[in-house]
């Protein structure tokens, strides 16, 4: 498992906490809510463009979804003062990876760099006129003899692009920009009773 703890500071807001009293924890739940959906959804595109991940016409399952499925947002609640994005799970399927047909193999976009997957393909027919057919909604490669001794090699995961540098920076850049303001106002609604 994969750790990445980012810590912003609240320089300014501890007078307004100490002020809301017993009734703090709810409004610093509601702000972290309020400011980690856009934090998360700007860290899953960040980490859609590491991977190199783009809907293909011929796979099966929209990338939204498959990338839904490889992650899970969990919301603070006032007992449990943190929002986190958790990936996990091997990579995706190759056919998200920006496939292309060479003579040796198809090619991928592989952390961001082309990388042949060696007796490949996704096409059918001879190089260079392949054409899609019903089997072109992933990559297949060879393992051995024979027609259908395939398998269905995959590409690197989430939880190695939410390690890489600039994945990092967009949570830390997000949390600093949007937390204290969602602080302050939640903690400003809570001593004007509004909340």
């Amino acid at each position: 498992m994969i750790d990445a703890r980012i810590d912003v500071s609240l320089r300014g807001l501890d007078r307004l906490i100490a002020a809301a009293g017993p009734r703090a924890n709810t409004g610093i739940a509601r702000a972290l809510n309020r400011a980690g959906a856009p934090i998360a959804n700007a860290e899953i595109r960040e980490v859609k463009k590491i991977l190199g991940l783009r809907n293909h016409p011929r796979a099966k399952t929209s990338l939204g979804d498959a990338v839904k499925r490889k992650t899970s947002k969990r919301r603070a609640t006032s007992a449990r003062l943190e929002y986190s994005l958790a990936g996990w799970g091997d990579g995706f399927s190759l056919i998200y990876y920006q496939p292309k047909e060479t003579p040796r193999g198809a090619t991928v976009n592989w952390l961001g760099a082309r990388k042949l997957v060696a007796r490949s393909f996704y096409l059918s027919g001879k190089f260079p006129r392949r054409r899609a057919s019903s089997i072109s909604h992933v990559v297949w490669q060879r393992v051995g003899k024979g027609r259908w001794n395939l398998k269905r090699p995959k590409g690197p995961g989430v939880p190695e692009a939410m390690v890489q540098p600039s994945a990092k920076a967009t949570w830390q850049a997000g949390a600093a920009q949007r937390l204290p303001a969602a602080l302050a106002k939640e903690l400003g609604a809570i001593l004007a009773g509004y909340a």
